[in-house]
């Protein structure tokens, strides 16, 4: 087989080459990246180095660290069939999606350098439209300028977002925004309303999260801003990032099977400060646990570098998955077969978990017992009256939006039977639950 390499850049840095060669991998920096006061490793499992890091048989650092940066699940599989590429084949995937990735990456073929030109093209919401429309067959960012390797399980692409205005980045301008549309599978109807109002939720009671936008075109899509992306003197950088997986250095497919409570306190102890990282986790799990996010894996928690050091990233990917088991969608496996992604302390079952039980878990990860009681108390509460009155704002925005886009009434009506079943069913079950302690 052919060797085949790429080099990788952040913003107009050579950090380094990656190669493969009959499906080993292989990274080496750039000895101008080495040569740098600013330097730092792309992860801990490739530590800054003149020597290359070559991957083994079993155990694969490179791989697993530029693996990580693709989609998952059906995407990838999407992302390969559009370029005739095979789904295993992590590298031709790189090669053509690398450009736009996430965190600070760019992949690009050894003679190109980064582009010199940065610009940005209109995307009017009737072409964006017409992209959803062909959902799933094309991926949503196949016809942008620039190919893109977001992470990730659902339908997205990378945009710039600017006073209410859409834009596909080109040249070596950097995306601000994350873009999806509603699920196509209508099991996870509505997806859109569903991420945006708990993540709004989840900053209404404290959690660190970016901003995050609805829009109608007249598809539902949501908006979240990058927070690997800073703005400075008028120009936004891309900011290196990890999630979980690329932290520890483990593939992607051990991002269920390895989360455990021991993890967060293992994660929260490589941040700075890590007595804050912990308690932002143990809130994020308390959480999780009340909006019904059985979804909430290692590659949904990320981390960006600051030269040596480490801190947690914004929470980002919530959603209340439980909604689809319960009767409002003609389902009954909620509560009882509602699980978690990962068990707490040996319980996955959302149905089993008790104050008790998270203040066995909040003490494997270091956390004093008042501490963790009072985030508990405080999260039932505000969760509880934040979800009611986030609610009630939403029926008064769809009212105005209905009278103003008559077209929009069924879409808003679908939305609004979501919104009552999490408040209703799964939020009101779990704050019940968790409040009886």
């Amino acid at each position: 087989m052919i060797p085949r390499a790429l080099n990788v850049w952040i913003n107009d840095a050579r950090v380094g080459r990656i190669r493969e060669h009959n499906g080993l991998w292989a990274f080496a920096y750039a000895p101008e990246w080495l040569a740098s006061h600013s330097a730092f490793p792309v992860c801990p499992g490739l530590p800054l180095q003149p020597e290359e890091h070559l991957d083994g048989a079993s155990h694969r650092p490179v791989q697993w660290y530029f693996d990580n940066l693709l989609p998952e699940e059906g995407q990838r599989a999407l992302l390969a069939k559009a370029c005739a590429a095979n789904v295993e084949d992590a590298f031709t995937l790189l090669q053509v999606y690398g450009a736009e990735s996430a965190g600070s990456l760019t992949l690009l073929p050894p003679d190109a350098p980064p582009p010199a030109t940065s610009s940005e093209k209109p995307l009017p919401f009737e072409e964006l439209s017409q992209r959803i429309q062909q959902m799933p067959q094309v991926p949503l960012a196949y016809r942008s300028a620039k190919k893109m390797s977001l992470a990730g399980a659902q339908h997205k692409m990378a945009v710039i977002y600017r006073d209410g205005a859409l834009f596909d980045p080109e040249g070596s301008a950097p995306s601000t925004h994350i873009l999806k549309p509603d699920h196509p599978d209508r099991a996870w109807a509505h997806s859109v309303i569903n991420e945006w109002f708990v993540m709004t939720l989840a900053k209404r009671v404290g959690l660190a999260v970016p901003e995050v936008t609805r829009l109608y075109i007249p598809e539902p899509v949501y908006l979240v801003e990058r927070f690997d992306r800073s703005h400075d003197a008028g120009h936004w950088q891309r900011q290196h990032c990890l999630d979980t997986c690329q932290l520890l250095g483990l593939s992607r497919e051990f991002k269920y099977s390895a989360g455990s409570v021991a993890r967060l306190a293992e994660v929260a102890s490589l941040c700075a400060p890590a007595a804050v990282a912990r308690l932002a986790l143990f809130e994020w799990l308390v959480f999780n646990v009340l909006v019904g996010n059985e979804d909430a894996h290692l590659k949904n928690l990320s981390f960006l570098t600051y030269g040596s050091k480490v801190r947690l990233a914004p929470f980002y990917d919530l959603l209340c998955m439980s909604v689809y088991g319960t009767r409002a969608f003609d389902k009954d496996s909620w509560p009882q077969a509602a699980t978690l992604a990962w068990p707490i302390e040996g319980e996955a079952r959302l149905s089993q978990v008790t104050p008790a039980l998270l203040l066995a878990a909040a003490e494997v990860m270091g956390i004093k017992p008042g501490t963790a009681r009072t985030a508990i108390t405080r999260l039932v509460s505000h969760v509880s009256t934040q979800a009611k009155q986030l609610l009630t704002e939403v029926e008064q925005e769809n009212s105005v939006l209905a009278a103003q886009h008559p077209t929009l009434n069924a879409t808003l009506a679908g939305e609004m039977r979501l919104l009552r079943a999490i408040v209703s069913i799964v939020i009101a079950e779990m704050t019940r639950q968790l409040g009886a302690g």
